[in-house]
Parts: structure tokens; C-alpha cells; sequence
């Protein structure tokens, strides 16, 4: 197994290794270390025990203090060397190697600092002697301990008498009445169904029901339940077990054989198979060859953590995948009574607003729900605000906990090390926050968390491991995406919960309400603007990496020191001002900078000196004019801005720039508009063509000529995504005879002001339009409907401002796959066969425009063959509840109507419920 750069269990073992190897290549005679050098990665090559380590779930005691030490001084060492390297190149990018800087630099340099790296390399190796002696002292062990033995809970619940269950009785008639579809036709071909979901949703319970409703109308059944490291041919056994109804004594052992026992058992009988929490596609593939296709109506139901096996598992027309569901408000609060206070009909007044706050951690997973309900039953009353709202895991030893944690834990260490670290870097962010998917990407790639796997885009990587995570059902995404890639993910409150833990084991990120290892040194900390802020003065912050905070925490972060940050993420922090940044150029290794949403409006000129810095996020803040010294980053890759920022003429310095955004294209001087097509790296730039400015001014031709002739250049270059927003004007020179050409790149049109005709010819012109947004200009017309339907490239499409006239769609769209209507309208009807990809449709309804129109709720959603989610809001004012229920029951019933097994998910929300009228 490969090392990550940086992990949570190896530090940075991996990122030090790959630093010493390269300055061991480079002209490092000159300062007569070689020789330590080598020492030093010999000996480093020696502490890999800390991967053995890391994936034992109960290492020995001796083994956990060696890996502790170890990694905490790999971090040390690590920073040794990055600060002694800032001295001497602090220009140059870390990741081009030191080699072909030294030469240039050598002679340049002041006596004392190679003197000084040369010091620091001995006391690295004195360092590393010690320790080693320390973890002899330790004598470590050989051999970690196994992992101690533990009770399967799913033994616990798959035997729950059915009137004890909250919930489930919606989603098991829903899976029993699509197994029974069919039944009467004279070929009944075999079904297969995944329940997909988190651990702790009720998968295992729900099949079970389903099982016990349906078996006794199959002559073979089993029900079987694998483990992380299945032992394939026991679980033939058990199954031919099953079928017998007897013990499988046979000593047989092939796989081979065993597949071809049952797979001529039951080649003309109907069986009903469920195979419960598979974790990898190979267990899927035997068990799938065993259990053969035949016309007499078998089923095969399995429960898994993990989606892409859901979907290997129903692979062939007609299967079916079930996303089974957290419950809802209503069956988590009975669930919730029911195990605390036996069937009590509503909560002690004096609980009532305890209860839902517990309730919302638990977040509607039943398993949460029964083992803190288990916890606040045995507590006296006023002691539940102490219980239900800290963290669950450090409560105690409790059966219904300890259940929990043993799931979940199966789940964490079932991850590779690079993505264990990635999960545990979430609890940097606030519980039940929004995490946009680029801001933490891109903090993973400054921490050294993302490999470089065959001179990948580590960007691309990143995103991989996101989908991962999703994909094994350890956080969301937020909605349903359309390609696959959601902007933004969540994670749930008990799984955050249950990291916590995992991240004070592993002394990864300190948080501000737990104090319990204040012996360690911080390597991250999470600053919460609801949590104490004079615990932070307790605090070593010297070594601090990342640094994240929210809320009214100006004052802290401005005091916060550490020669070792390479993250500062202070998005949204209110009242963080200019005095806050001013030092900011004392992080020589920052690499990711995020003063996004705050009121900054002046960074200093040192902030030129953080040669390494990476990101720098700016947008949304009252910063006008940005220091000339940021043409010196010349590791910048991003750079995004407020739409009212001016930047330096010499911007063409910045080679390294790929992404930047969103530049008020016309605010900018004349030589910046020119020196933008010397940005020959760039790969994405989004621009606000505003002429407001330049028709006051009487510059516009000579600004536009220039802009023009730039987007050409970068177009011609290795620029691939160009979005451009527009506020357009009857006198600006656009309508009828656009300025802008239409250039490859262009991907993305906003049009924030003005007609949608006057740009119509030109929309049609441009060969790769993805994605369309009109917000905020005037209605528009059913020809500029038919021109957005006819844009052959087309997959994303947002209208804000009305439509004059009904909507009805039944051509054009072909590509479109998702399709946004947030504005007022009486009629939208798909007819057959319209938008036959789409697949996320989101609208808004105001049920009094329908009302006053007389118009049906039937719009046609069952026609669109491939939708996988409707999002409904409903706008209650001015018409009845129960017009409103009746609008609710119509969408139901559009949805029941798909005729996909895998039909949409529906997702309903009402606005202005207080302001619904009181007639019926």
C-alpha cells in the first residue's frame, strides 16, 4: 500500500519521504548533508509500521503510543523542513523540485541560511534517534491484537416484531406490490432488488419484512448476511442450508462445486433469496452465478452501504434499486416516545424543545433514534440537555450504542487511508452545514490529502473521492445531480459524531468544544462562533495547518500564529475587517486562502511574499481594488473576485492562473483587458459584460476590442469553460449584432438584464452551450422558448422571469437534462416523449395563479421517461389547505404514475403556509 501524502493515521510519513528524496537529488553537496539525509530516510523507512497500524481497529497498547509518536513527529519534521526551504524558495512551487531553483539561488543566498538548513537536518536526524529509542522502550509489538469480538446488531433487529416498527410499513407495501407486478403473466421473469442506504437506516429490517410477507410463495428461501471479508464458500453452505431446511454437513469447500449445487437446485424453481449488507461487486458476481435465471419468478433482494453495488446487483432491465429513506418528522418523533416513555401520546411540555433538537441529530435514522432514546430514558429529566445534544459515542457503555459505533466503525475502516483522511477533515465544518464541493476539493489538495496517481488533475481526483464517500453512503450530496456531480454535500449529525471520535484518537482536528487533549499540539482546528472563545489562548496553534472558522471570530483568527499554515478558510465570518488580514503575509506556507463573505475591502502588499499560495477566494467582499503585489504569486492558480474588484494591469505575470472569476470585465483599465490573453494556462474565466460603465465614460469600443481580441487568444489556447454574465442595454451595441463572438468556449450564458430575443441568433451560434440561466430581464416569449429547445448542446436550463402565455413542451430538448421553472406561471404540460433526458426538474407553483386560471395540476411529469427527481415548492398564499392538499395529492399521483420501477423522488416544500385563506 502505497503512503498518502498526508494522513490522518501516518501524518505526514509520505509527504516527508517524497521532500527528502528530492532534496537528496538536488545540489545538496554544497551544504554537507547528504549523508544525514540518507540517514534519515532510512531510518523514516522504518516507521511504515504505521500503516499495519492504521488498519487494525484495536491495536495493541503499545503498538497505538509508538504510531501516536511516530506521527506526531513526522508533522514536526515536516515543518522543519518546509520553513527552513521557505527561506531559501519561498518562490518557487514546491511541487517543481528544489533542483533546478538551488543553482540559481545558491549563490544569491545569505551565509547563515544554508548553515541553518544544514543545523536543522541534524537535529531532524537527533530527532528521529530518539524516538526510535523511545518506541524501543515501548517494545513494540510485532503482531497487533484482533479486533475484540462483537454481536452483529443486525441478530438484534431482524427478528423485531412488526407492530414495534415506526415507518416502514409505506416502503415495505411499496417493494411488496412492484415483487407482485407481474405475477399473472404466463413468463415470470426473475427480479432483483437493492435497498441502498447509510448504516442505521433499517435496510436489514426492511428486507426482513418484505421476506416474511412474500416467502411463502416461493418453495426455496434463504436468508444469509455477509461480512467485510466474506468467506464465500460458508455462505454457499448456509444458503444450501436454507433450502434443505437442514445443516449443510458436507466438507465440500470449492466454490466451484458449491455454485453448480445450487445452481442446478434451482434451475425450474422459484425461489426467494435475500442477501444482506454486501460490500464489493466480486461477492455480488458469485453469488449472482450461483443463483441463476429462470422464468418461474424468482427474487433476489440485497441490502448494501454502497451504490455502485446497488446498481452492479440490478444490472439488467426492470431491477430495481430502492434508496430507502430516513423517517419522517412524524415517525421519528413516535419512534422517539415510544422507546422513552413507553406509547405516551406527545412529549412533556417541559421536553418538548429538548426532544426536537435531539431528534434533529438523530436525522431521521432509526437506529440513532433508539440508542439516544435509549441513553435519555435512563437519565433523570434535567440532565437530557447534557445528554442529547453532546456528542453520542461518549456517553458511556450502552448496548444500542455500542451497536451504532460497531456499524459505522465497519464502514470507516472499510476506507482506503487517503479517504479516511478526506472523511475525518469534514468535522472542520459546522454541523449541518452546506459543503460546497470546490472549497473542500481544493483544502484537501493544500493539505496533502490527494495522491497524484499518474500525473492525474488532482482536481479530478478530488472529486472522485467525494463520489466515493457519497457512493458508500458517508455523506450526501445535496439534491439530486443531473451528471453525477453534486455542487454541494452534507454530512449527517451521527456519522459527524461518530468522526469526532475518530479524530481525537488520532489528534487530527481540535474543535473548540472538546478540551480533552490539550497535552497535544494542534494540527487543525475548527473555530465555531457559538463555543467559547477564550479556550483558543489554552491552545500550541504554531503548528496549526488548517484553519477553519465561522461566525463573529475576527479577533481570534487575527491572533492566530503558526509558521506551519497552509489553510485559512474564514468564509462568512461577519465583522472580519481589514485590521483581521493585516499580518496575513506571515504564513510563508499558505497555499488556500478564503476571506469570501466577509467585509474585507483592503489586503495588504505583503500578501505578494506567500510564494506558495494556490487559491485565493475574494468574492463576495467589498475589496476594490486588489494589491499590484499579487502578480508575484506565481504559484496562483485560482483567484476569484467580487463583481466590483479591480485588478492589476500586470495580471499576464500570473502564468500558473487556471481558474478565475467572476472579473467585471469593463471596470478593468484598458492594459488589463489586453494582458488577459497572456493568460495562456487559464482554463475557466467567468467575466460580467456590464456596459454601464464604459457608455458613461465613451471607452466602450476600445474596451470591447480588446476584451475581444483576448477571449480569442485564450479561446485558440487550452481555455475550455467561459461563462459569461450579461446586463444588457438598448443602446450598448449587442441586440441584433453581438460584440462577442462565438467563441468554443463559451459554456455558460447568464442573463441577468434585458430581452432574451435581442441575443436569440447568437445563442443559436455558439457549438457548445451547456448551460442557460435568464434571471431578471423581461418575460419572455414562446419563439424564445422554441429557440432554447432547439440548442442541440443544451443540458441545464433556468428560467426566473416569466413566460408569456402556457408552457407546453412536447419537442426540442434533447439533451436537456435539467430543467428549472421559478417564476409564476398557469399552465406547463409535457407531452410524450418531451425532454426524453431530462432528469432533475425543479419548480416553482403558485397554486393562486392556477386557482384564479381554473387551471388542472396534470402537467405531465409521467412523460418524462428518465426523470430521477421533482422538486416542488408550493406557494400557499391566498387559496385553501385543502387546495393545497389537492395540488400535493396531483404531483403524487404523477409520480406513482411513472412507469419506471425506479421512479422520481419527489420532493415537496410549502412557502406561505401562514398565508393561506381560511374558505374551503
Amino acid at each position: 500500500m502505497a503512503p498518502c501524502l498526508v494522513s490522518a493515521s501516518t501524518g505526514a510519513m509520505g509527504s516527508l519521504l517524497t521532500k527528502l528524496e528530492t532534496m537528496l537529488d538536488d545540489e545538496y553537496i554544497l551544504l554537507n548533508v547528504r549523508r544525514d539525509i540518507e540517514f534519515v530516510i532510512h531510518e523514516l523507512a522504518m516507521w511504515q509500521f504505521l500503516l499495519d497500524v492504521a488498519d487494525t481497529e484495536e491495536p495493541g497498547q503499545h503498538d497505538k503510543s509508538c504510531a501516536d509518536l511516530v506521527r506526531e513527529h513526522s508533522y514536526d519534521i515536516e515543518d522543519k523542513i518546509d520553513n527552513s526551504m521557505s527561506l531559501m524558495l519561498h518562490h518557487a512551487c514546491p511541487k517543481s523540485g528544489i533542483k533546478k531553483h538551488m543553482s540559481k539561488f545558491k549563490n544569491l543566498l545569505p551565509v547563515k541560511i544554508p548553515y541553518q538548513i544544514a543545523k536543522d537536518i541534524k537535529d531532524i536526524k537527533s530527532q528521529i534517534l530518539e524516538v526510535s529509542n523511545r518506541c524501543e522502550r515501548y517494545r513494540f509489538e510485532d503482531v497487533c491484537l484482533a479486533r475484540t469480538e462483537f454481536v452483529d446488531p443486525r441478530l438484534c433487529t431482524v427478528d423485531t416484531c412488526a407492530a414495534d416498527l415506526v415507518g416502514i410499513d409505506g416502503p415495505k407495501h411499496e417493494l411488496v406490490k412492484w415483487l407482485r407486478n407481474g405475477e399473472d403473466e404466463s413468463v415470470h421473469q426473475q427480479k432483483v432488488v437493492s435497498i441502498v442506504g447509510c448504516a442505521g437506516l433499517g435496510k436489514t429490517t426492511l428486507a426482513k419484512q418484505v421476506y416474511d410477507e412474500l416467502r411463502i410463495n416461493f418453495e426455496y428461501r434463504a436468508f444469509v448476511s455477509i461480512s467485510r471479508s466474506p468467506n464465500m464458500a460458508t455462505i454457499l453452505k448456509c444458503v444450501l442450508s436454507q433450502f434443505h431446511a437442514q445443516d449443510y454437513s458436507s466438507d465440500e469447500s470449492e466454490i466451484p462445486k458449491l455454485v453448480d449445487q445450487i445452481r442446478d437446485l434451482l434451475q425450474d424453481k422459484r425461489y426467494f433469496v435475500i442477501i444482506d449488507d454486501i460490500w464489493d461487486m466480486k461477492t455480488w458476481d458469485v453469488l449472482k452465478c450461483a443463483l441463476c435465471k429462470n422464468s418461474c419468478g424468482s427474487v433476489i433482494m440485497t441490502t448494501t452501504r454502497i451504490y455502485d453495488v446497488a446498481k452492479s446487483c440490478c444490472s439488467s432491465n426492470g431491477d430495481l434499486v430502492y434508496n430507502i429513506q430516513p423517517l419522517s418528522v412524524a415517525d421519528s418523533e413516535e419512534l422517539f416516545l415510544n422507546r422513552v416513555f413507553g406509547h405516551e401520546k406527545g412529549f412533556p411540555p417541559e421536553l418538548k424543545e429538548v426532544s426536537k433538537d435531539v431528534l434533529r441529530k438523530c436525522g431521521g435514522l432509526p437506529l440513532a433514534i433508539n440508542a439516544i432514546s435509549s441513553l435519555l430514558a435512563a437519565e433523570k429529566i434535567e440532565e437530557w440537555d447534557r445528554v442529547g445534544l453532546s456528542n453520542v459515542f461518549a456517553q458511556g457503555e450502552k448496548s444500542d450504542i455500542d451497536a451504532m459505533k460497531y456499524k459505522l466503525s465497519l464502514c470507516y475502516f472499510d476506507l482506503p487511508l487517503h479517504l479516511r483522511s478526506c472523511l475525518l477533515y469534514l468535522i472542520m465544518f459546522p454541523e449541518d452545514c452546506l459543503i460546497e464541493k470546490e472549497r473542500l476539493v481544493h483544502r484537501w489538495i493544500s493539505e496533502g490529502f490527494i495522491r497524484n496517481e499518474d500525473g492525474e488533475d488532482l482536481v479530478e481526483v478530488g472529486e472522485r473521492y467525494l463520489y466515493e464517500l457519497v457512493n458508500r453512503s458517508l455523506i450526501e450530496s445535496v439534491g439530486v445531480p443531473y451528471d453525477g456531480k453534486a455542487r454541494f454535500y452534507r454530512v449527517h449529525n451521527v456519522i459527524l459524531d461518530f468522526l469526532m471520535i475518530k479524530s481525537m484518537e488520532e489528534n487530527f482536528c481540535t474543535l473548540t468544544s472538546n478540551q480533552s487533549r490539550l497535552d497535544y499540539k494542534v494540527r487543525r482546528l475548527s473555530l465555531f462562533a457559538n463555543k467559547d472563545p477564550s479556550c483558543i489562548a489554552q491552545l500550541d496553534l504554531s503548528h496549526a495547518r488548517s484553519l477553519g472558522a465561522s461566525g463573529h471570530l475576527g479577533q481570534l483568527i487575527s491572533s492566530v500564529k503558526s509558521n506551519a499554515l497552509r489553510v485559512l478558510d474564514v468564509q462568512d465570518c461577519s465583522e472580519l475587517g481589514n485590521h483581521h488580514v493585516k499580518d496575513i503575509g506571515r504564513n510563508p506556507l499558505l497555499r488556500y486562502l478564503n476571506i469570501s463573505g466577509t467585509d474585507v475591502t483592503e489586503l495588504p502588499i505583503q500578501i505578494g511574499d506567500m510564494g506558495f499560495l494556490e487559491t485565493l477566494d475574494a468574492s463576495f467582499t467589498e475589496l476594490v481594488e486588489m494589491p499590484g503585489s499579487i502578480t508575484r504569486l506565481r504559484q496562483l492558480q485560482r483567484l476569484f473576485v467580487s463583481d466590483e474588484t479591480k485588478l492589476p494591469d500586470e495580471i499576464g505575470n500570473m502564468k500558473r492562473l487556471q481558474e478565475l472569476g467572476d472579473i467585471n470585465a469593463f471596470k478593468q483599465s484598458v492594459n488589463f483587458l489586453n494582458e488577459l490573453g497572456k493568460l495562456t494556462g487559464l482554463r475557466k474565466l467567468g467575466i460580467i459584460w456590464d456596459t454601464n460603465d464604459i457608455l458613461k465614460s465613451g471607452k466602450g469600443s476600445s474596451k470591447e476590442k480588446r476584451l475581444v481580441s483576448s477571449l480569442s487568444k485564450l479561446d485558440a489556447g487550452r481555455l475550455s469553460n467561459l461563462y459569461v454574465t450579461f446586463y444588457l442595454r438598448e443602446k450598448d451595441g449587442f441586440i441584433g449584432h453581438p460584440f462577442l463572438p462565438a467563441l468554443n468556449s463559451i459554456r455558460e450564458v447568464y442573463l441577468r438584464r434585458g430581452r432574451m430575443c435581442w441575443m436569440n441568433k447568437w445563442l443559436l451560434s455558439l457549438a457548445n452551450l451547456e448551460k442557460l440561466y435568464i434571471s431578471g430581464g423581461d418575460e419572455i416569449e414562446q419563439d424564445d422558448l422554441r429557440t432554447v429547445g432547439s440548442i442541440p448542446t443544451l443540458v441545464e436550463f433556468k428560467l426566473y422571469s416569466g413566460c408569456l402565455g402556457p408552457i407546453i413542451i412536447s419537442s426540442g430538448f434533447e439533451q436537456l437534462e435539467r430543467l428549472e421553472l421559478k417564476f409564476s406561471f398557469s399552465q406547463l404540460t409535457f407531452e410524450v416523449g418531451a425532454m426524453p433526458n431530462l432528469k432533475k426538474l425543479d419548480l416553482h407553483v403558485y397554486l393562486s395563479k392556477f386557482k384564479s386560471a381554473g387551471a388542472g395540476f396534470d402537467f405531465g411529469i409521467q412523460h418524462l421517461s428518465s426523470l430521477a427527481c421533482v422538486s416542488i415548492v408550493i406557494f400557499c398564499e391566498g387559496v385553501s389547505a385543502a387546495y393545497v392538499e389537492a395540488a400535493e395529492g396531483a404531483f403524487k399521483s404523477m409520480v406513482n404514475a411513472h412507469p419506471n420501477p425506479n421512479r422520481p423522488m419527489l420532493e415537496m416544500t410549502r412557502e406561505s403556509a401562514d398565508f393561506m385563506s381560511q374558505d374551503e
